[in-house]
């Protein structure tokens, strides 16, 4: 008896074992297996249910605790969605870049606007540039930045069209994978663009729809962008909209002391500045006879791109100056070929269409010629070639 006892006792261990992995098998695919007298083998059935068990879900404790935490989720993610990614008809038209608009740029290059003090977070140079910048956090919104990059040799039409291509900025900006024109305005020059940028790891890419336009003083160009709502194109789950982004920029004749006064201010901070106050600048010196004045380039920027301030700070630390470099090869570059008499691009023609400003906007009360509208001056510019996607 005790050896039929053990006999028994093995094969029902062995068909056990062999049992386990079938079990195992149907629980995760959601199949069970059934014997057949009649044909003397087994089967299986893909029921989507618990093997050997008939228990109904949507009768149980279990059941009714998994329904509620389901339609929870359903109910935070219609939310969500109804919150961040309102219809398309209740999308609001397209904002203006206007007097205000520049009147805030203003502001913020003569440190007028009232705001925290700048922290200083990078100060670099190479031949040729120069380049700082400062960072602030306001009580509410993202982080600001302010920087002051100055090219020699560079003129600031140069420079005007070459922020404004984005055509060409593809080639230098490896971050920007789609752009498109929506729409100009070819009486102010005013355009309406559409960016996709690429955000590096585990970040999903970053859609823009930027409104932007150029003013033109005796100073300079004030180049001002930022967000703009556009019912005609739906917003996605990915990539990610930017409904908070604004950048502008000043482009004078540079402005900066000289190497011997720079090492100067290095050598004794505290003479120099009991002699010259931080208004005083002086023109940018060529440092040979063959070279030409060179330009400064004053940024006020800022943008929400839905990360965590010290995560954006970080990034900003870590790739800010790489991609100063980069944007200096792209300057040279579009020098070259525009002095080789290349065709300009279609942005770069729209770059020159500008608003014309009596006076220096820091002398005057920011006064904007009023332009006529013209229907058939704001237009979609459909015959151009105006899409360019980088794969």
């Amino acid at each position: 008896m005790n050896m039929i006892a053990e006999l028994l006792l093995t094969v029902v261990c062995f068909v056990a074992a062999a049992l386990i992995p079938l079990v195992s098998l149907s629980l995760i695919k959601g199949c069970s297996w059934t014997w057949s007298w009649t044909s003397c083998s087994w089967s299986w059935s893909s029921s989507w249910r618990l093997p050997f068990v008939t228990l109904s879900l949507h009768d149980s404790a279990l059941g009714r605790l998994l329904s509620c935490f389901n339609s929870h989720r359903q109910r935070v993610l219609s939310e969500l969605v109804d919150d961040s990614y309102p219809p398309a008809d209740q999308e609001q038209e397209p904002c203006e870049v206007n007097e205000e608009d520049l009147k805030v740029l203003v502001s913020h290059i003569e440190e007028t606007d009232g705001g925290p003090p700048w922290n200083l977070m990078m100060e670099q140079s190479i031949p040729s540039l120069t380049y700082k910048a400062w960072y602030r956090d306001p009580p509410l919104g993202p982080t600001q930045y302010r920087t002051k990059t100055v090219f020699e040799n560079v003129s600031p039409e140069v420079l005007r069209d070459f922020f404004w291509d984005d055509e060409f900025r593809t080639r230098w900006d490896k971050t920007l994978i789609h752009t498109k024109v929506l729409s100009v305005c070819l009486q102010t020059g005013t355009m309406i663009v559409h960016w996709i940028r690429k955000l590096p790891l585990f970040c999903c890419n970053r859609e823009y729809i930027i409104i932007r336009r150029i003013f033109e003083s005796a100073s300079g160009y004030y180049c001002v962008t930022k967000a703009t709502p556009y019912p005609s194109i739906p917003r996605l789950r990915k990539p990610k909209r930017v409904d908070v982004y604004h950048s502008c920029w000043h482009i004078r004749p540079g402005m900066y002391l000289t190497s011997f006064l720079s090492r100067f201010l290095f050598t004794s901070r505290s003479l120099l500045r009991s002699s010259i106050t931080s208004k005083t600048y002086l023109s940018v010196k060529p440092r040979n006879a063959d070279q030409q004045m060179g330009s400064e380039v004053l940024l006020f920027h800022y943008e929400d791109i839905g990360l965590p301030r010290e995560v954006v700070k970080m990034g900003v630390r870590a790739g800010m100056w790489n991609m100063v470099k980069k944007l200096h090869l792209g300057v040279q570059v579009y020098s070259m070929e525009k002095a080789n008499d290349e065709s300009p691009s279609y942005h770069a023609i729209m770059a020159h269409i500008t608003t014309k400003l009596p006076a220096s906007p820091s002398s005057i009360m920011y006064h904007i010629p009023e332009v006529e509208a013209d229907e058939n001056a704001c237009q979609n510019p459909q015959e151009q070639e105006t899409e360019f996607i980088v794969q």
